[in-house]
């Protein structure tokens, strides 16, 4: 629904942007102010302001419809940065004109300097931000807990949203980087899943990737809340009654990538390490279902010995401390993802991504290993975590 919400907005923008582009062009030649490439300019455009919602209504061939989907992916980066651009030449003209009095808009000249600058911008950015958002880094960080217990290392990862964007190499050399880190424990927080499973590429390909995977005491995982079946436009969720949401294949999936599925539900590992697993609220919500509250395991906990908790969003860290909880495990934010969301993040979220201490529990939250919405990262990056936990501070 909000994608409905927003598609004035969004139609206003994309008419805004093609009138400068061609205004600009026509400024730089004369060839450019011709009908023809003005048709033809406005139906590539077209074309691709269109992909979100052609993308959404065109069911197949696949092949096709992967294809408007990809499109609509980097479309929606690129129109973001060159709105950015746009906006930001035009506010320099307009400082320029109320300092020298004059109308540098209307000078060709100036006209072509500041198209050329704002749209080699506009390249760099995105294609710095589609190369940045496969260039996979790891992220190292170091906990002390209190208590007795045996040093270990965690494996997290989050946000793979596999589906469109997904490339199945990638998921491979992820896997081979949790491997490098002779990791003791695999946590995967969520959002495994772009919304449609049948979205992803190659999907037996990627459950042997993850099966390979190697870790003392295994791989777990919990639900995050892209993991449910809902058709997307525009990277918005398309709510519909009629439709099951709870896919099995997604879970059919994770038992083939030899991920065990934690909702609501405590294991122990053999180092007496309790780790839980926690429903995702906002999938609870679609699905009509309901998680435990941070005080109800408080009571199931056993308090001798060490409990890790497995959470998607990072919510209720202070609640979660207080029930007991040494570690939690998070994902879901991607730390803004692109420029200029990321610099918003720390007013949305106690902890956006990174580390830190509430009273006597550490949460760490990944930036994520893939991308939601526009298929680049910019001013974040693309990570797995390794975790190195010592006991007895």
């Amino acid at each position: 629904m909000l994608a409905f919400i927003l598609a004035p907005f969004y139609s206003f923008v994309n008419v805004f942007l093609a009138r400068w582009v061609l205004r600009w062009t026509g400024a730089c030649h004369r060839v450019f102010g011709t009908r023809a490439f003005r048709v033809l300019f406005l139906a590539v455009y077209s074309f691709a302001a269109l992909t979100p919602l052609t993308g959404f209504l065109v069911q197949s061939p696949p092949a096709l419809r992967r294809l408007l989907k990809q499109v609509s992916n980097y479309w929606l980066g690129w129109m973001l940065y060159l709105l950015l651009a746009v906006l930001a030449v035009e506010a320099l003209l307009a400082c320029l004109r109320r300092i020298q009095r004059r109308d540098f808009a209307q000078m060709q000249r100036v006209r072509q300097v500041q198209g050329g600058a704002a749209l080699a911008l506009v390249c760099a950015v995105c294609l710095y931000g589609m190369a940045n958002a496969r260039t996979l880094r790891v992220t190292e960080y170091a906990v002390t807990l209190e208590g007795a217990g045996e040093d270990m290392t965690v494996a997290l990862l989050a946000d793979l949203h596999l589906g469109y964007s997904t490339d199945p190499a990638y998921i491979e050399r992820a896997a081979q980087a949790v491997n490098d880190m002779q990791p003791d424990l695999i946590v995967v927080a969520g959002d495994i899943f772009d919304n449609e499973y049948e979205a992803v590429p190659e999907p037996d390909r990627i459950a042997a990737a993850l099966a390979s995977m190697h870790s003392t005491y295994g791989a777990y995982a919990c639900w995050g809340n892209h993991d449910l079946s809902e058709p997307i436009l525009a990277g918005f969720t398309w709510d519909t009654e009629d439709e099951e949401k709870n896919d099995p294949q997604m879970a059919g999936f994770l038992r083939r990538a030899g991920i065990n599925l934690l909702e609501d539900e405590k294991v122990t590992l053999k180092n007496g390490v309790q780790l839980v697993g926690r429903k995702d609220p906002s999938r609870d919500r679609k699905l009509g279902d309901e998680r435990l509250s941070p005080a109800e395991w408080a009571g199931l906990l056993e308090p001798e010995k060490p409990a890790f908790v497995i959470d998607h969003q990072p919510k209720e860290l202070e609640a979660l401390a207080e029930a007991g909880f040494d570690l939690d495990l998070s994902g879901h934010t991607h730390d803004g993802q692109v420029f200029p969301s990321n610099l918003i993040m720390g007013f949305l979220w106690e902890n956006p991504c990174g580390m830190v201490q509430i009273k006597d529990m550490f949460s760490v939250v990944t930036s994520g290993l893939g991308v939601w919405g526009p298929d680049m990262r910019v001013g974040t990056a693309s990570e797995v975590v390794k975790i190195s936990v010592h006991f007895g501070g």
